[in-house]
């Protein structure tokens, strides 16, 4: 893609639309290398998509060791809508 179309992404009506549904699909790579893809509650605050775990849980320290990230949110419906997301994901102590 080129860069005009990569920032034209969140203006598109889908992409406004998916970030109000509740769970997403978060694909990490585990401690132990292996990838993992877990459904995940999250909201969208305007300028970030915010997930919560708890201090137990396996993803913090795997994600601390290697940040990259896959994000799906997607509908159930036939045919789907589906936004995609990758990155790197930023650690927030609350």
């Amino acid at each position: 893609m080129r860069a005009n179309e990569i920032t034209e992404i969140p203006d598109r009506p889908i992409s406004r639309e998916l970030p109000a549904r509740h769970v997403a699909r978060l694909a990490y790579v585990a401690k132990d290398g292996t990838p993992r893809n877990i459904p995940i509650a999250f909201t969208w605050n305007g300028s970030e998509i915010v997930m919560c775990t708890t201090k137990n849980a396996p993803k913090p320290p795997a994600l601390r060791e290697n940040p990259m990230v896959a994000l799906t949110i997607d509908t159930e419906v036939h045919p789907p809508k589906i936004l995609l997301i990758r990155g790197r994901a930023e650690r927030e102590n609350a």
